[in-house]
Protein backbone atom coordinates (compact mmCIF):
# COMPACT_ATOMS: atom_id res chain seq x y z
CA UNK A 1 0.00 0.00 0.00
CA UNK A 2 1.37 3.41 -0.98
CA UNK A 3 1.61 6.08 1.70
CA UNK A 4 -0.51 9.11 0.71
CA UNK A 5 1.79 11.56 2.51
CA UNK A 6 4.77 10.29 0.53
CA UNK A 7 2.74 10.47 -2.65
CA UNK A 8 2.30 14.16 -1.95
CA UNK A 9 6.08 14.62 -1.85
CA UNK A 10 6.35 13.01 -5.28
CA UNK A 11 3.55 15.19 -6.68
CA UNK A 12 5.26 18.29 -5.27
CA UNK A 13 8.54 17.26 -6.88
CA UNK A 14 6.79 16.89 -10.25
CA UNK A 15 5.47 20.46 -9.89
CA UNK A 16 8.46 22.23 -8.33
CA UNK A 17 11.36 20.45 -10.01
CA UNK A 18 13.85 20.16 -7.15
CA UNK A 19 13.94 18.50 -3.75
CA UNK A 20 15.16 21.79 -2.25
CA UNK A 21 12.06 23.61 -3.55
CA UNK A 22 9.78 20.87 -2.17
CA UNK A 23 11.52 21.03 1.20
CA UNK A 24 11.14 24.81 1.35
CA UNK A 25 7.44 24.65 0.40
CA UNK A 26 6.65 21.94 2.97
CA UNK A 27 8.93 23.32 5.71
CA UNK A 28 11.06 20.20 5.85
CA UNK A 29 14.71 19.43 5.32
CA UNK A 30 15.88 18.22 1.88
CA UNK A 31 17.28 15.08 3.49
CA UNK A 32 13.90 14.39 5.08
CA UNK A 33 12.18 14.69 1.68
CA UNK A 34 14.80 12.41 0.08
CA UNK A 35 14.30 9.77 2.77
CA UNK A 36 10.53 9.80 2.29
CA UNK A 37 10.87 9.50 -1.48
CA UNK A 38 13.26 6.55 -1.03
CA UNK A 39 10.64 4.82 1.14
CA UNK A 40 8.01 5.52 -1.52
CA UNK A 41 10.23 3.84 -4.12
CA UNK A 42 10.40 0.73 -1.94
CA UNK A 43 6.62 0.74 -1.53
CA UNK A 44 6.12 1.16 -5.28
CA UNK A 45 8.72 -1.47 -6.20
CA UNK A 46 10.00 0.72 -9.02
CA UNK A 47 12.61 3.41 -9.57
CA UNK A 48 10.81 6.76 -9.37
CA UNK A 49 13.82 9.11 -9.51
CA UNK A 50 17.08 9.25 -11.41
CA UNK A 51 20.17 11.34 -10.83
CA UNK A 52 20.89 14.26 -13.16
CA UNK A 53 24.05 16.08 -12.19
CA UNK A 54 23.55 17.23 -8.60
CA UNK A 55 19.79 16.93 -8.79
CA UNK A 56 17.13 14.38 -9.62
CA UNK A 57 14.30 14.01 -12.09
CA UNK A 58 11.33 11.71 -12.28
CA UNK A 59 11.55 8.51 -14.29
CA UNK A 60 8.68 7.52 -16.57
CA UNK A 61 7.28 5.42 -13.72
CA UNK A 62 7.72 8.37 -11.39
CA UNK A 63 5.81 10.69 -13.75
CA UNK A 64 2.94 8.21 -14.06
CA UNK A 65 2.75 7.74 -10.30
CA UNK A 66 2.86 11.52 -9.75
CA UNK A 67 -0.14 11.91 -12.10
CA UNK A 68 -2.06 9.23 -10.20
CA UNK A 69 -0.97 10.83 -6.94
CA UNK A 70 -2.36 14.20 -8.01
CA UNK A 71 -5.68 12.49 -8.82
CA UNK A 72 -5.72 10.77 -5.43
CA UNK A 73 -4.99 13.98 -3.51
CA UNK A 74 -7.70 15.80 -5.49
CA UNK A 75 -10.20 13.03 -4.70
CA UNK A 76 -9.40 13.23 -0.99
CA UNK A 77 -9.84 17.00 -1.02
CA UNK A 78 -13.13 16.65 -2.90
CA UNK A 79 -14.39 14.22 -0.25
CA UNK A 80 -13.53 16.76 2.45
CA UNK A 81 -15.24 19.55 0.51
CA UNK A 82 -18.39 17.49 0.11
CA UNK A 83 -18.49 16.99 3.87
CA UNK A 84 -18.64 20.79 4.14
CA UNK A 85 -21.25 21.15 1.41
CA UNK A 86 -24.06 21.09 3.97
CA UNK A 87 -22.61 24.14 5.70
CA UNK A 88 -24.72 27.14 4.69
CA UNK A 89 -22.46 29.94 5.89
CA UNK A 90 -18.86 30.41 4.67
CA UNK A 91 -16.44 29.77 7.52
CA UNK A 92 -12.73 29.38 8.03
CA UNK A 93 -9.95 31.04 6.02
CA UNK A 94 -9.80 31.64 2.28
CA UNK A 95 -6.31 32.60 1.06
CA UNK A 96 -6.33 34.63 -2.14
CA UNK A 97 -3.31 35.35 -4.36
CA UNK A 98 -3.52 38.11 -6.96
CA UNK A 99 -1.01 39.92 -9.15
CA UNK A 100 -0.22 43.54 -8.33
CA UNK A 101 -2.80 45.63 -10.19
CA UNK A 102 -5.61 43.17 -9.46
CA UNK A 103 -4.67 42.85 -5.79
CA UNK A 104 -5.02 46.59 -5.24
CA UNK A 105 -8.32 46.74 -7.11
CA UNK A 106 -9.86 43.79 -5.28
CA UNK A 107 -9.24 44.88 -1.68
CA UNK A 108 -12.70 46.54 -1.30
CA UNK A 109 -14.63 43.47 -2.47
CA UNK A 110 -12.61 41.12 -0.27
CA UNK A 111 -13.13 43.28 2.80
CA UNK A 112 -16.84 43.56 2.04
CA UNK A 113 -17.06 39.77 1.65
CA UNK A 114 -15.42 39.28 5.03
CA UNK A 115 -17.81 41.74 6.67
CA UNK A 116 -20.81 40.02 5.08
CA UNK A 117 -19.71 36.63 6.44
CA UNK A 118 -18.44 37.05 10.03
CA UNK A 119 -17.20 33.46 10.17
CA UNK A 120 -14.98 33.93 7.13
CA UNK A 121 -11.42 35.28 7.18
CA UNK A 122 -10.05 36.40 3.79
CA UNK A 123 -6.30 36.69 3.40
CA UNK A 124 -4.74 38.42 0.39
CA UNK A 125 -1.20 37.89 -0.89
CA UNK A 126 0.29 39.72 -3.86
CA UNK A 127 1.85 37.10 -6.13
CA UNK A 128 2.37 36.65 -9.85
CA UNK A 129 0.39 33.79 -11.44
CA UNK A 130 3.56 31.91 -12.42
CA UNK A 131 4.31 31.47 -8.71
CA UNK A 132 0.78 31.52 -7.30
CA UNK A 133 -0.78 28.75 -9.42
CA UNK A 134 1.75 26.02 -8.43
CA UNK A 135 1.43 27.22 -4.83
CA UNK A 136 -2.37 26.93 -5.08
CA UNK A 137 -2.08 23.38 -6.40
CA UNK A 138 0.03 22.60 -3.34
CA UNK A 139 -2.58 24.04 -1.00
CA UNK A 140 -0.87 27.32 -0.08
CA UNK A 141 -3.70 29.36 -1.65
CA UNK A 142 -7.38 28.63 -2.11
CA UNK A 143 -7.95 31.03 -5.02
CA UNK A 144 -5.69 32.76 -7.55
CA UNK A 145 -6.61 35.79 -9.64
CA UNK A 146 -4.75 35.54 -12.93
CA UNK A 147 -4.66 37.36 -16.27
CA UNK A 148 -4.77 36.14 -19.85
CA UNK A 149 -3.59 38.18 -22.83
CA UNK A 150 -4.84 37.71 -26.41
CA UNK A 151 -3.00 34.80 -28.01
CA UNK A 152 -0.96 34.11 -24.86
CA UNK A 153 -3.32 32.05 -22.68
CA UNK A 154 -1.68 29.13 -20.91
CA UNK A 155 -3.72 25.90 -20.71
CA UNK A 156 -5.64 25.47 -17.47
CA UNK A 157 -4.03 22.76 -15.30
CA UNK A 158 -6.00 19.52 -15.05
CA UNK A 159 -7.10 19.91 -11.43
CA UNK A 160 -7.96 23.61 -11.69
CA UNK A 161 -11.39 25.17 -12.13
CA UNK A 162 -11.30 28.42 -14.17
CA UNK A 163 -13.92 31.15 -14.05
CA UNK A 164 -13.89 34.46 -15.94
CA UNK A 165 -14.18 37.54 -13.74
CA UNK A 166 -14.27 40.11 -16.52
CA UNK A 167 -12.32 41.82 -19.27
CA UNK A 168 -9.96 44.77 -18.91
CA UNK A 169 -9.34 46.89 -22.06
CA UNK A 170 -5.72 47.55 -23.05
CA UNK A 171 -4.71 51.07 -24.03
CA UNK A 172 -1.63 52.79 -25.39
CA UNK A 173 -0.75 55.66 -23.07
CA UNK A 174 1.71 58.45 -23.70
CA UNK A 175 2.27 61.98 -22.49
CA UNK A 176 1.27 64.61 -25.10
CA UNK A 177 4.66 66.24 -24.62
CA UNK A 178 6.34 63.07 -25.88
CA UNK A 179 4.00 62.46 -28.80
CA UNK A 180 4.03 66.15 -29.90
CA UNK A 181 1.02 65.76 -32.11
CA UNK A 182 2.61 63.06 -34.25
CA UNK A 183 0.81 59.88 -35.32
CA UNK A 184 1.84 56.94 -33.13
CA UNK A 185 2.17 54.50 -36.04
CA UNK A 186 4.70 56.82 -37.69
CA UNK A 187 6.65 57.76 -34.60
CA UNK A 188 6.21 54.73 -32.29
CA UNK A 189 9.51 53.22 -33.37
CA UNK A 190 11.33 56.39 -32.30
CA UNK A 191 9.77 56.55 -28.83
CA UNK A 192 11.14 54.94 -25.67
CA UNK A 193 8.73 52.39 -24.20
CA UNK A 194 7.94 51.22 -20.67
CA UNK A 195 6.74 47.59 -20.56
CA UNK A 196 6.71 44.57 -18.30
CA UNK A 197 9.85 42.36 -18.39
CA UNK A 198 10.59 39.91 -21.18
CA UNK A 199 8.87 36.58 -20.56
CA UNK A 200 5.65 38.15 -19.27
CA UNK A 201 2.52 37.42 -21.35
CA UNK A 202 1.73 41.15 -21.39
CA UNK A 203 5.15 41.97 -22.84
CA UNK A 204 4.80 39.38 -25.61
CA UNK A 205 1.38 40.70 -26.56
CA UNK A 206 2.49 44.37 -26.43
CA UNK A 207 5.43 43.70 -28.76
CA UNK A 208 3.20 41.82 -31.19
CA UNK A 209 0.67 44.65 -31.15
CA UNK A 210 3.36 47.24 -31.90
CA UNK A 211 4.67 45.08 -34.74
CA UNK A 212 1.13 45.06 -36.13
CA UNK A 213 1.22 48.88 -36.07
CA UNK A 214 4.41 48.82 -38.11
CA UNK A 215 7.23 49.30 -35.59
CA UNK A 216 9.30 47.47 -32.99
CA UNK A 217 9.16 49.11 -29.55
CA UNK A 218 12.47 50.19 -28.02
CA UNK A 219 12.07 49.26 -24.36
CA UNK A 220 13.90 51.58 -21.99
CA UNK A 221 11.99 50.90 -18.76
CA UNK A 222 10.93 47.49 -17.44
CA UNK A 223 8.90 46.66 -14.34
CA UNK A 224 6.20 44.27 -13.13
CA UNK A 225 4.77 47.22 -11.19
CA UNK A 226 2.24 48.79 -13.56
CA UNK A 227 1.89 51.85 -11.35
CA UNK A 228 5.62 52.47 -11.84
CA UNK A 229 5.21 52.17 -15.62
CA UNK A 230 2.33 54.65 -15.48
CA UNK A 231 4.50 57.05 -13.46
CA UNK A 232 7.19 56.88 -16.15
CA UNK A 233 4.54 57.72 -18.76
CA UNK A 234 3.22 60.65 -16.71
CA UNK A 235 6.77 61.99 -16.48
CA UNK A 236 6.90 62.13 -20.29
CA UNK A 237 9.75 59.61 -20.38
CA UNK A 238 8.10 56.79 -22.35
CA UNK A 239 4.96 55.38 -23.91
CA UNK A 240 3.35 52.19 -22.67
CA UNK A 241 0.47 49.75 -23.14
CA UNK A 242 -1.48 49.37 -19.92
CA UNK A 243 -4.77 47.83 -18.78
CA UNK A 244 -7.58 50.22 -17.92
CA UNK A 245 -7.65 48.87 -14.36
CA UNK A 246 -4.54 50.92 -13.49
CA UNK A 247 -5.44 54.05 -15.47
CA UNK A 248 -7.17 57.16 -14.07
CA UNK A 249 -11.00 56.85 -14.05
CA UNK A 250 -11.38 60.10 -16.00
CA UNK A 251 -10.59 59.37 -19.63
CA UNK A 252 -9.60 62.83 -20.85
CA UNK A 253 -6.70 64.50 -19.08
CA UNK A 254 -4.12 67.04 -20.16
CA UNK A 255 -1.33 64.81 -18.83
CA UNK A 256 -2.14 61.62 -20.70
CA UNK A 257 -3.08 60.66 -24.26
CA UNK A 258 -4.94 57.35 -24.33
CA UNK A 259 -5.41 55.32 -27.49
CA UNK A 260 -7.62 52.23 -27.52
CA UNK A 261 -6.04 49.09 -28.97
CA UNK A 262 -9.32 47.23 -29.49
CA UNK A 263 -8.00 44.39 -27.31
CA UNK A 264 -8.54 43.37 -23.68
CA UNK A 265 -6.93 41.10 -21.17
CA UNK A 266 -9.18 38.58 -19.42
CA UNK A 267 -9.12 38.35 -15.64
CA UNK A 268 -9.90 34.92 -14.24
CA UNK A 269 -10.19 33.24 -10.86
CA UNK A 270 -8.57 29.82 -10.47
CA UNK A 271 -9.30 27.32 -7.71
CA UNK A 272 -8.55 23.66 -7.22
CA UNK A 273 -11.39 21.77 -8.86
CA UNK A 274 -12.06 19.89 -5.66
CA UNK A 275 -12.70 23.17 -3.83
CA UNK A 276 -14.85 25.14 -6.27
CA UNK A 277 -18.07 24.18 -4.43
CA UNK A 278 -16.66 24.99 -1.01
CA UNK A 279 -18.85 27.69 0.66
CA UNK A 280 -15.92 30.00 1.47
CA UNK A 281 -14.50 29.78 -2.06
CA UNK A 282 -17.94 30.39 -3.60
CA UNK A 283 -18.48 33.47 -1.42
CA UNK A 284 -15.14 35.01 -2.39
CA UNK A 285 -15.67 34.28 -6.08
CA UNK A 286 -19.10 35.89 -5.99
CA UNK A 287 -17.63 39.00 -4.36
CA UNK A 288 -14.91 39.26 -7.02
CA UNK A 289 -17.38 38.77 -9.87
CA UNK A 290 -19.61 41.46 -8.41
CA UNK A 291 -16.80 44.00 -8.24
CA UNK A 292 -15.78 43.43 -11.86
CA UNK A 293 -19.37 43.64 -13.04
CA UNK A 294 -19.71 46.98 -11.24
CA UNK A 295 -16.49 48.25 -12.84
CA UNK A 296 -17.59 47.26 -16.34
CA UNK A 297 -21.00 48.94 -15.92
CA UNK A 298 -19.44 52.27 -14.89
Amino acid sequence: MLDVRRLRFLVELSRRGTIAAVAEALHMSPSGISQQLALLEREAGAALLERVGRGVRLTEAGRRLAEHGADILAALELAHTELRSGVQQPTGTCRVAAFGSAARALVPSLLECQQRHPGLRVELVESEPEVAVPAMLSGEFDLVVSEEYPGNSAPTPRHVHREVLGTDPLEIVVAPSLLRGRDLANTGGNLPWALEPAGAASRAWAVQHCLGLGFTPTVQFESCDLDLLLLVVHQGAAASILPRLVLPPQRETALLTRLETGWSRTLVSLVRRARHNDPSVRAVREALRGQFLNRQSQ
